[in-house]
């Protein structure tokens, strides 16, 4: 298993703009209107180098002076998750959260259950296996989304035990 690389400027601006392009075409197709709260939106998660969910994604919006609801928040993020640019995940907070996933490869996320640390890691054997388990069942794998919890072995985790 490997870590996440960390995108270079220029392939996360590409994809933005790949993102934007797929929206959109999927806003048309569905004869909806591609407004520019929207696509701002969809920025905020494609410029975002963490996991949001919809009221991070708000407060954000809302302090950069944008005019937005709470209300379009919410029912753009189902959209972008409808069109598969976005993936929803559980880190374990009650609550969705929210991360690109146009031109991300698929990966898992590992989560502290004290501190809540998250690691992302890819795995070619773990996908080798997800894709045989779908084969098996009659499922074609198109991707997943995967969260492991357990408790951080490092020394500096904020809220491990006193031993």
């Amino acid at each position: 298993m490997t870590r996440q690389p960390l995108p270079n400027r220029k392939d996360a601006n590409e994809k933005l703009q790949q993102a934007e392009s797929l929206f959109k075409a999927y806003m048309k197709e569905h004869e909806m209107r591609c407004t520019n709260e929207r696509i701002i939106v969809l920025r905020e998660i494609y410029k975002s180098g963490s996991h949001l969910d919809a009221d991070e994604i708000f407060v954000r919006l809302k302090k950069k002076g944008m005019s937005i609801s709470r209300a379009t928040v919410y029912h753009t993020l189902d959209l972008l998750f409808k069109c598969h640019l976005v993936t929803k995940i559980d880190l374990g907070h009650k609550h969705t959260h929210y991360e690109k996933s146009h031109g991300v490869a698929n990966h898992l996320h590992i989560i502290c259950e004290q501190c809540g640390k998250v690691v992302e890691v890819t795995s070619n054997a773990l996908a080798a296996m997800l894709e045989e388990l779908c084969l098996g069942n009659g499922f074609a794998l198109e991707s997943f989304s995967l969260q492991v919890f357990g408790k951080c072995t490092a020394p500096d985790c904020e809220n491990k035990p006193a031993t």
